[in-house]
């Protein structure tokens, strides 16, 4: 069951992590993935079921980083501050990526050698990815060591002012520079990311996100064709390929609703 990996007491200590990070990491960057799914879709979802949308394990960041940048350049941009800054409040790195580990049950951070003490059920780790906006990482990978997973798509909210300022949806002292990623490009990254999943469960959640993002925002058609602007035919025939009647029921599931609207929602965005 995948509705197992989305329980309020995981989601609900990632969502406390959320203003905190905000709150270290340097502008301008942007929220995607997840969280910024239910910052766009709580609205409409709960007025359409009567409760919130579920939640996100992990945190996605969006930075941008120029390819041309010289190894000094990366290391002060908002990226390589970034990256120093979450280590500094308790942040591992780990791979690409970084990850916190928490008690699941009271919620209060554990070191590493705390969390390998505990049975594993009463760990939670969540995990944060920084991610930039071009795949282009030779120089970032030179000056910290590790190559974090690229969303090119993200270029256009550093260009094309392609998100939602972040006090839009949320009442925190934080910069204007930190945004949530518009709700069409969001479904785009997710149409995209489907096919590449290797866990079922992160799957079974893009298309519940995917289907959420293009019901519960606004009119179908208009964002419909917003999302279609951001991708290419061959997007479309990967995410055709990679979804079918158990996956739309599993995402059904996960969200308690309707597993038809959900099939539909998504199969009239890839007719």
């Amino acid at each position: 069951m995948v509705r197992q990996y989305y329980v309020d007491e995981i989601t609900d200590i990632s969502e406390q992590e959320l203003r905190p990070l905000f709150q270290t990491v340097e502008p301008p960057a942007c929220l995607l993935g997840g969280w910024a799914v239910h910052l766009h879709v709580n609205d409409g979802f709960q007025a359409e079921c009567g409760r919130d949308y579920i939640g996100s394990r992990d945190v996605d960041l969006g930075f941008h980083v120029d390819p041309g940048w010289a190894p000094g350049e990366v290391d002060a941009a908002p990226v390589g501050q970034s990256v120093k800054r979450v280590v500094d409040v308790g942040y591992i790195p780990l791979s690409f990526r970084f990850v916190r580990h928490f008690n699941r049950y009271t919620g209060e951070t554990l070191t590493a050698e705390e969390a390998k003490s505990l049975p594993s059920h009463h760990v939670f780790d969540l995990y944060l990815d920084l991610i930039p906006d071009t795949q282009d990482l030779d120089t970032f990978h030179e000056v910290f060591g590790f190559r974090p997973p690229a969303e090119p798509l993200l270029a256009h909210v550093f260009t094309d002012d392609a998100a939602q300022p972040l006090t839009t949806f949320r009442s925190w002292d934080v910069p204007e520079e930190f945004g949530v990623v518009d709700a069409d490009l969001l479904a785009a990254m997710k149409i995209r990311w489907i096919p590449d999943r290797d866990m079922d469960q992160k799957r079974v959640k893009d298309v519940a996100d995917l289907h959420a993002l293009l019901w519960y925002v606004r009119e179908y058609r208009e964002i419909r064709s917003d999302v279609l602007s951001w991708v290419s035919e061959r997007d479309i025939e990967q995410l055709r390929e990679h979804v079918g009647a158990d996956l739309y029921a599993d995402a059904a599931n996960l969200l308690q609703v309707d597993e038809q609207l959900v099939e539909d929602s998504v199969e009239q965005l890839i007719l």
